[in-house]
């Protein structure tokens, strides 16, 4: 297969990144919850609580001028009277607000300030205990929480992925398969239907038939085109060995005007046969051999050409290298005698057309009628004409010039312009320049 599925973007992927995402999104809950009941506890339940402790305090101060400043492990108070911050730490002195974090003894405690009348109480609230009952209450509770999160998810992960195993064999073998006749007979997924669970079982025997049948439908064609086209050449051969005995007679003129017309029609039969028994065939062009490519060129345009002996066919020759390459002979001068016919066909009575061999390429251009950019986009599809009741032809040429190259290895491009000609470019592989000229011959 050409577009071979990417395990990265596969049901595997998506569904790592189904448990991936899951996690995430779990985690960042569970952590913005944990980070959220901190501040709850920061903002309110210590505020609440170092307000409490102050109103505790003065209330008792009222009654007892001598009551002690809080002074315990987490909670420290300090008294300014009359603006005398002597025995108050200097950080306290630059307070801006009644609750906020101050830097004291390198550490960052939350402290706390009221006033009365003349008297200010600062209350300095030291978490680092509540921090560690935090981290014990909290966080290890938290971790505890995750794990038990994600072990069901990764079960569940693991489920799942078990699940899509059968799946997963399923586009991996399809993945090698042979998209032929012989491919899609052979195709056996017994291996699968052993560990597949029902669904996946349904699924492999229905495409088991469906591929059975596709090989059977491909088997009828093929094989209908192979006779068809065996059984047509034995007519036609008579039929042109006839036409061309009928030529050496002396005939009246609406009898040579006939076999004239007969002739060209004969050669269009077998052409649509010649590209019926292509078509049938599913490998690869084999009997490759090294050809010196200039000789087997020269000899299908000018084949090619000979069919169109009503029309004067002006042809320039630039061969600016000669070269050597493994094809098969055969192969080579049906794309070349369609290319040179098109050109011919769509050029008017005297067609132009230079052919040029330069280094791997092979340019057949004429000056022709040419394209528009919709019929350029459509040449390669078969039966496609792009005038329909204009030149004579079946629409099947450029579709066999394209699949000859494909199996080729071979590639053919098209350049257009409606009115200013044809530009077709083939190139080859494995090429080797056996000698360069400079001028044209």
């Amino acid at each position: 297969m050409n577009n071979t599925i990417k395990k990265d973007k596969g049901l595997v992927s998506k569904l790592n990144k189904v448990f991936i995402i899951q996690l995430v999104f779990i985690s960042l809950a569970t952590i913005g919850g944990v980070f959220g009941a901190a501040k709850v506890v920061e903002n309110v339940l210590i505020k609440q609580a170092l307000q409490g402790e102050a109103k505790f305090f003065w209330e008792h101060r009222a009654k007892n001028p001598d009551f002690p400043l809080p002074k315990t492990m987490n909670l420290t108070g300090y008294m300014v009277k009359n603006d005398d911050f002597s025995a108050v730490p200097a950080p306290l002195k630059t307070m801006e607000e009644a609750y906020q974090r101050v830097e004291l003894n390198h550490k960052m405690p939350i402290a706390y300030v009221t006033q009365k009348g003349n008297q200010k109480l600062f209350l300095v609230f030291e978490e680092a205990q509540v921090s560690k009952l935090a981290f014990y209450f909290g966080i290890t509770p938290l971790v505890i929480v995750l794990l038990a999160i994600y072990l069901p998810a990764f079960i569940s992960y693991v489920h799942s992925k078990r699940a899509l195993s059968p799946i997963l064999q399923l586009v991996r073998k399809l993945e090698q398969v042979d998209i032929s006749q012989a491919g899609l007979s052979q195709l056996s997924f017994d291996d699968l239907n052993q560990n597949a669970n029902n669904e996946i079982a349904t699924l492999v025997t229905t495409f088991e038939k469906v591929s059975g049948k596709i090989a059977e439908f491909v088997s009828r064609e093929r094989n209908f085109s192979r006779y068809a086209g065996h059984e047509l050449r034995t007519p036609l051969t008579v039929l042109k060995g006839n036409i061309e005995l009928l030529k050496k007679q002396p005939l009246a003129p609406p009898a040579e005007k006939l076999v004239n017309r007969m002739e060209p029609m004969v050669a269009d039969m077998q052409a649509l046969i010649e590209a019926l028994l292509v078509l049938s065939r599913e490998n690869q062009v084999t009997n490759q051999e090294v050809t010196v490519v200039n000789d087997v060129l020269r000899n299908s345009v000018e084949q090619a050409i000979a069919l169109f002996s009503e029309k004067t066919v002006h042809l320039h020759w630039q061969a600016r290298h000669l070269i050597e390459a493994p094809l098969s002979e055969q192969v080579f001068a049906m794309i070349i005698s369609n290319l040179v016919r098109n050109a011919c066909l769509y050029s008017g009575d005297e067609p132009e057309i230079t052919v040029t061999i330069d280094h791997n390429h092979i340019i057949i251009a004429d000056q022709g009628k040419g394209m528009d950019t919709e019929t350029l986009a459509r040449i390669k599809e078969p039966f496609y004409r792009g005038d329909e009741f204009g030149e004579k032809g079946f629409g099947l040429g450029l579709s066999i010039v394209d699949w000859l190259c494909q199996q080729s290895g071979w590639q053919v491009d098209f350049a257009s312009q409606p009115g200013q000609g044809t530009r077709v470019t083939l190139t080859l592989t494995q090429v080797r320049i056996l000698a360069s000229e400079e001028k044209n011959t």
